[in-house]
């Protein structure tokens, strides 16, 4: 007999052996070391496994976000110094422009005043503010409201004054593209909004951009904002294009305004 058959004899052997002590009842010793030691031995090896399949997890997860934080660092530490870059450039400018004797770009100085009273008849659109010329507001200046100019100073007395809207036919205003460059008078059209005409026809305008004052002539400085262009009128057989501009003015909802006096 091979030493392969011999194996599997001895196989057979011992199953149909502890198949018997089975049937007989006599394997009952062994079950309960079975059940008392080998079995809680592995199910601890068990528990164990995972135990440790979790730890390296955290640890690589630890690890992770020690290399995140690491990045982090080094970006914020690019921002500041850009940061840092960007302030030396401003003040190099500032101090550039003055050495040219050219004046250097600030806010501009407002009067807050509240409206106390709104006239509009068929034709005209004025708000009276409580604030006059003793607050050194005079006709040409230009309102704003929310962020946006909603008119310009009709007349003032010593402790009031008359906005004359930007939503009145009579009301216009040198105005600017400000993201192509291309200049324009402001014009009121009552209920139908704004319209910039006087562009030239070599000129870009372009729904979605910005409108502001031009700053050329009067009391109104430069920047600020009238509105957005909503569609652009380019006919071939007219001398300039014209464009209609969106104001968010909406005067059941003014309250207060703001004069501004200039830089």
């Amino acid at each position: 007999m091979t030493k392969a058959n011999r194996r599997i004899v001895t196989t057979v052997i011992v199953g149909a052996l502890l198949v018997t002590l089975g049937v007989a009842g006599k394997l009952g010793p062994a079950r309960w070391i079975f059940d008392h030691t080998l079995l809680p031995l592995g199910s601890g090896m068990t528990g164990l496994g995972v135990n440790v399949s979790e730890a390296l997890s955290n640890i690589g997860r630890v690890q992770d976000l020690a290399r995140h934080n690491v990045q982090l660092e080094r970006e914020n530490a690019d921002l500041r110094q850009r940061l840092a870059a960007d302030a030396e450039t401003r003040r190099d400018n500032e101090l550039l422009r003055k050495q040219l004797g050219l004046d250097v770009a600030t806010a501009p100085r407002q009067v807050a005043a509240e409206v106390v009273a709104f006239a509009p008849d068929s034709y005209r659109q004025f708000v009276t503010i409580n604030k006059g010329s003793q607050a050194g507001i005079k006709p040409g200046m230009a309102v704003e409201s929310e962020g946006v100019v909603i008119g310009t100073i009709a007349d003032a007395q010593a402790g009031s004054a008359r906005i004359m809207l930007v939503t009145d036919p009579e009301f216009k205003l040198t105005a600017k593209d400000q993201d192509t460059g291309a200049t324009g008078i402001v014009r009121g059209q009552l209920g139908s909004g704004l319209v910039l005409d006087k562009i030239g026809q070599t000129d870009t305008v372009k729904p979605g951009d910005s409108i502001t004052t031009s700053g050329l002539g009067g009391l109104v400085p430069a920047g600020l904002l009238i509105g957005q262009v909503e569609s652009v009128d380019t006919r071939a057989n007219v001398v300039f294009q014209s464009a209609r501009v969106s104001t968010s003015l909406r005067v059941s909802r003014l309250r207060f305004a703001y004069v501004v006096l200039g830089l």
